[in-house]
């Protein structure tokens, strides 16, 4: 999500981004760095050199400082970067090869090394993908500085390594939103808001793959930019944009995957502060139809989170790793960005500068549990928090909103130190989060008390079946032994028995319909001819006899 400097309400500009995957919630610093002209730079899979080397590109003089994780998140320019993975129904080129080399990971370093302002950054990502060829995620990308803000949307080649991508300028004074689904549809080529490459449309429809209306592509639709199933997407949007401009009245329900909707970006109806930003990271539609923490998936504790086959994803996710807010703004000697591990809802966000990361963010392993670091006291905090939600959730947001607070009021004093006293105190302010954030699981611990007088959330109630009395019937106890004796005793005094009302009415044994009181244990054959000669005779006589009855 971006906010422009001019939707804001002190001139800063916004962009927040998290990553839902389970990936490491490392935080790292890259320094500034210089290199000799005949310097080349190494490329890997996926922007990791542990991984296979995929080649090497000019280096530039000067490399910039800037903060990452699998990505680049913000640089010391405060130029700024947020993205999301897309889905399309195509099947791009998800691999590297020798003519494809950039990844969306090592594309977003490359950006924050080389770029100062937003719109020099979409230049030059536009220029690598044409020379080196993009391979791997459909994705959006988020390029913002200090004054503007920028999308540009990558799509891996389809049948042969290349890459498309197309990119348009956010309108002042707006507010733009991404889930996981491509944003731009018509590109007007007239439009100077539009960036990409000239020949974009005649490679779309060299590969069949172009759309278009009225003479313009219609990007969104070529690359069939779908949502991973409906709403998936949308849903989130939809959310977000009315949120921040109630008086629109968009509705939470469309056509189609590609539908119209909903606008590229929109102007707030009030001007956003940081605390809003934060507070539409946390959202779970509370207050709306797809709330899951009024049904049945929310749990006997109303957890506003569902597994997501299972119901509407919501902004805020369960399997969130982290979410970055960067700001940029003339007012604070350091780029910024606020930074909450694990779901958003029950995590912190505390203000990182770009500089050396504090050790309680530094060196975290997701597989190696660590004490210290503030990504296992988060996880620590969630999965209480989530799993007694309506009983401990209101502590929970009441502290974690009472630490915001602190760091902004912090920032707001701090902010005419000089730069590297400002850092040390922001520095310094992370560990006070920590120390604050293991206070309150202390305390959510107290609460919980092992799980006493804890109260299910209202309309989560678990039926009650009252019991009033005893059983009032007297409880017989059998004796297995005697019951068995009696059984065996019945048998072997058992007497012979009159034959049954049956056998009287159809007829006699037909061994004395042939003159014998009882079968032989051998039967000759002219016995056994007189046998099968009278039941023959039998069995006519009684069909006949059955249809004379019906």
């Amino acid at each position: 999500m971006y906010v422009s400097p001019q939707a804001s309400d002190n001139g800063t500009a916004y962009l927040s981004f998290s990553i839902d995957r389970k990936v490491s919630p490392n935080v790292m610093y890259v320094e500034a760095a210089d290199h000799e002209s005949d310097e080349m730079r190494e490329i890997y899979e996926d922007g990791d050199p542990s991984r296979k080397f995929l080649g090497q590109i000019p280096q530039v003089n000067h490399t910039f400082a800037y903060i990452k994780t699998e990505y680049g998140i913000i640089n010391e320019n405060s130029l700024m970067l947020g993205l999301c993975e897309n889905t399309t129904a195509l099947k791009p080129n998800s691999k590297p090869s020798e003519k494809a080399i950039l990844s969306l990971q090592e594309i977003t370093k490359l950006t924050l090394e080389r770029c100062v302002k937003a719109a020099d950054a979409i230049a030059m990502i536009g220029q690598m993908i044409d020379t080196y060829c993009y391979y791997g995620t459909p994705a959006t990308l988020v390029v913002a500085d200090k004054e503007e803000g920028y999308v540009i949307e990558l799509m891996p080649g389809i049948n042969r390594a290349g890459g498309y991508y197309v990119a348009r300028k956010i309108p002042q004074g707006h507010f733009f939103v991404a889930a996981d689904q491509f944003r731009i549809q018509a590109v007007d080529k007239n439009d100077s808001d539009f960036i990409f490459n000239d020949n974009l449309i005649s490679r779309m429809k060299q590969e069949e793959i172009a759309q278009l209306t009225s003479g313009n592509l219609n990007w969104q639709r070529s690359v069939k930019g779908t949502e991973f199933r409906p709403y998936y997407s949308l849903r989130r949007v939809w959310r977000a944009m009315s949120n921040v401009a109630p008086s629109k009245n968009y509705s939470p329900w469309v056509s189609g995957w590609a539908t119209t909707a909903y606008p590229f970006s929109v102007m707030p109806d009030k001007k956003l502060s940081l605390l809003d930003l934060i507070s539409l990271t946390r959202d779970t539609y509370t207050g709306t139809q797809f709330d899951n923490a009024t049904k049945g998936t929310g749990g006997l504790f109303a957890t506003p989170y569902t597994h997501e086959n299972y119901g509407e994803r919501s902004i805020s996710n369960e399997n969130t790793t982290y979410t970055f807010i960067s700001q940029a703004n003339k007012i604070t000697p350091s780029a910024l960005t606020w930074l909450s591990l694990g779901p958003s809802g029950e995590g912190t966000y505390v203000p990182l500068c770009v500089d050396k990361i504090p050790s309680v963010y530094a060196d975290t392993s997701r597989t190696k549990y660590d004490e210290r670091k503030m990504w296992w006291l988060s996880k620590r905090i969630s999965y209480l928090t989530v799993g007694y939600y309506s009983s401990l959730s209101d502590m929970l947001k009441t502290r974690v909103l009472e630490q915001e607070q602190h760091s902004l009021t912090l920032i707001n004093h701090s902010k005419g130190l000089p730069k590297e006293r400002f850092n040390r105190v922001i520095a310094n302010n992370s560990r006070t989060a920590f120390n604050r954030m293991q206070k309150l699981y202390e305390n959510l611990l107290e609460k919980h008390d092992g799980g006493y007088m804890l109260r299910y959330a209202e309309g989560h109630n678990p039926k009650f079946i009252p019991v009033d009395s005893y059983k009032k019937h007297e409880v017989v106890h059998v004796d297995k032994e005697k019951e068995k004796a009696e059984v065996e005793t019945q048998v072997k005094t058992q007497v012979k028995t009159e034959p049954s009302a049956n056998i009287k009415k159809e007829g006699i044994p037909f061994y004395n319909a042939i003159g014998l009181e009882k079968m032989p244990d051998r039967i000759d054959m002219n016995v056994f001819s007189k046998i099968i000669s009278t039941t023959s005779e039998y069995l006519k006589k009684q069909n006949e006899n059955d249809k004379k009855n019906k």
